[in-house]
């Protein structure tokens, strides 16, 4: 069998080989225990990753409620602005509004004073018109007289021949 020798060697190799063989395990155990926290290392970053993945969707919709927001406010702003310039042209409007209303009141005066020259103008000229009848009538009569006067004087000196006449 085996000499003293061989099973000295053999007890010392076997000894030395279990404690390689409990180095290897504590080796193991630390490499498991390794595992072990890295595996609940992974999967706290899984589920802060998870989280993180929620909270970027959040961001992301909350980014898209901005851009609406952004987008309402500055439709608002143009609304505003458009409600201003309509508000100005109102307001320039109804100052043309007044200014047309006092010039259509004093058009109006203007008016009544021309409608009230053109009574006086009216009754005016109905007594020129009666005056022109009169001197129209009054012109005939001198024209009768006068044609009246030419034809007595005719007569006269018809007369006055007619007298000579039998006087010679």
């Amino acid at each position: 069998m085996l000499s003293e020798d061989q099973i000295k060697k053999i007890v010392s190799a076997n000894e030395s080989l279990q404690i390689q063989l409990a180095d290897a395990n504590a080796m193991l155990i630390s490499r498991k225990e390794e595992i072990d926290f890295l595996s609940a290392e992974l999967s706290e970053s899984t589920a802060l990753r998870s989280k993180l993945d929620g909270q970027l969707a959040q961001i992301d919709s909350m980014q898209n409620q901005l851009g609406e927001k952004k987008q309402a406010a500055k439709g608002a702003e143009e609304r505003e602005f458009e409600l201003h310039q309509e508000l100005t042209g109102m307001a320039l409007l109804n100052k043309q509004y007044s200014e047309l209303m006092q010039d259509y009141a004093y058009l109006q005066s203007q008016f009544k004073d021309i409608l009230a020259q053109f009574t006086i103008l009216q009754q005016r000229n109905a007594q020129l018109e009666q005056a022109a009848g009169s001197i129209g009538e009054l012109q005939s009569r001198l024209d009768n007289s006068l044609l009246e006067r030419d034809v007595l004087k005719e007569r006269v000196n018809q007369l006055e021949t007619q007298k000579m006449l039998k006087g010679i």
